[in-house]
């Protein structure tokens, strides 16, 4: 039995499979070291960053474990690098309050990423179950930013059927209006309606008083 459960008893092993950083623009707030020392604190299992189209945030979260890893191996107060305060006026760097963390296991990273889809309405989370796995969804996301602008990515259902594999746990989820070009869980604004009697659609109709 896991030493969390000989030591707690009354906890229930849990693991939360979709956390977004701030690294998804308008929709994340936290950095992704706040949200693994917030996992340790909890005691949870694991946790899966998963932000949108990117993978950005996962990087900064495994650092961060290996931070506080080395620093509880250490017996010095916990800090990370979110935690840190610059001071432009002398240069310096100031740490912050240590954090608490558990003296159980640290939580587990998952690698993962939601993927929202040009021509689905629903959004779709993905986790890699192998270093295969992972190498394909970093080939996903890095196919849909090279045909979009910078800081945008186009993906397709036919993309995410070819290059998951077998090798990612998938998810359906509601899609996230605040994605750029969603609006009511759908790929951008509705089309204008059609004018009386057939021909080119017209524009749309003006706003009630």
């Amino acid at each position: 039995m896991p030493e969390r459960c000989q030591t707690h008893p009354d906890i229930t092993p849990y693991a939360e499979l979709c956390v977004t950083s701030n690294f998804t623009f308008l929709t994340g707030a936290s950095h992704p070291e706040e949200l693994v020392t917030r996992a340790a604190e909890l005691g949870l299992d694991a946790i899966a960053i998963t932000d949108r189209n990117s993978l950005a945030g996962v990087v900064r979260a495994h650092v961060a474990l290996r931070e506080l890893a080395r620093s509880r191996a250490e017996g010095c107060g916990v800090h990370v690098r979110s935690t840190r305060q610059s001071d432009a006026s002398s240069r310096q760097i100031r740490a912050g309050p240590a954090l608490s963390v558990h003296a159980r296991a640290l939580p587990r990273l998952i690698v993962g990423a939601r993927l929202v889809l040009a021509d689905s309405a629903l959004d779709w989370l993905a986790l890699p179950t192998s270093r295969a796995g992972y190498a394909r969804l970093s080939r996903l996301i890095s196919l849909g930013k090279r045909r979009a602008d910078k800081g945008e990515c186009h993906l397709t259902q036919a993309d995410l059927l070819t290059l998951a594999g077998g090798q990612m746990i998938l998810i359906a989820l509601p899609s996230d209006t605040r994605a750029p070009g969603k609006q009511g869980g759908g790929r951008g604004p509705p089309p204008p309606p059609p004018r009386p009697g057939g021909g080119a659609p017209g524009p749309p109709p003006p706003p009630p008083p």
